[in-house]
């Protein structure tokens, strides 16, 4: 009995793993379908995965190189490239505005939006906060962010050691030496 209990639960888990590697060849499929070679696309795949594993449950891979956070969307870059791209066209699981571009464009941050970005001057992967809710910052690096929501909006930044930090309110950015490694989470508005 234990045996046929046992099998069943490897079988089960086995199905999981298939249907996973499954969804995950239907994005590289994607990535490939946009342009991106077979090594790079594998590449991302890994750097999605990265991250999936890192949110612990709280993000969906929705495109080959988009993450829905429920209400914010994290947007990895290709290997090799400086900031992340549309490679497919957007779903109705993710805004259509859901690129946080870098600063160098007019307007790098659709308005209501809080953008985090890897690294300085809006480089990197981001992440793109529409909806009011905490949202775990993945990465530890030396990034920057973008404060484009409804004028006087004040986002809140919690650290690992528990103590927070009222940002500027919008509109506001610090382009520049924002230090993520002591960061756990950013509350977008309160």
């Amino acid at each position: 009995m234990t045996a046929l209990v046992m099998g069943l639960l490897l079988g089960a888990a086995g199905q999981g793993a298939a249907v996973a590697s499954s969804a995950n060849a239907g994005f590289v499929a994607q990535a490939r379908a946009a342009g991106v070679s077979a090594e790079k696309a594998a590449a991302l795949q890994a750097k999605v995965d990265d991250y999936l594993v890192k949110l612990r449950g709280r993000g969906k891979q929705v495109s080959p190189n988009q993450i829905s956070m429920k209400g914010a969307v994290l947007n990895v870059t290709v290997p090799g490239e400086a900031r992340p791209r549309q490679l497919v066209q957007p779903s109705q699981a993710v805004p259509q505005a859901t690129v946080c571009k870098d600063f160098s464009s007019w307007s790098p941050v659709p308005y209501g939006w809080f953008c985090a970005y890897r690294f300085q001057w809006g480089g990197g992967d981001s992440i793109g906060m529409y909806d009011c809710d905490n949202y775990f910052i993945p990465w530890v690096s030396e990034g920057s962010w973008m404060n484009n929501q409804t004028a006087g909006t004040v986002p809140r930044l919690y650290f690992r050691n528990l103590s927070w930090w009222d940002m500027p309110a919008a509109y506001s950015m610090q382009g520049y030496h924002v230090d993520w490694n002591p960061v756990n989470s950013i509350t977008n508005c309160r």
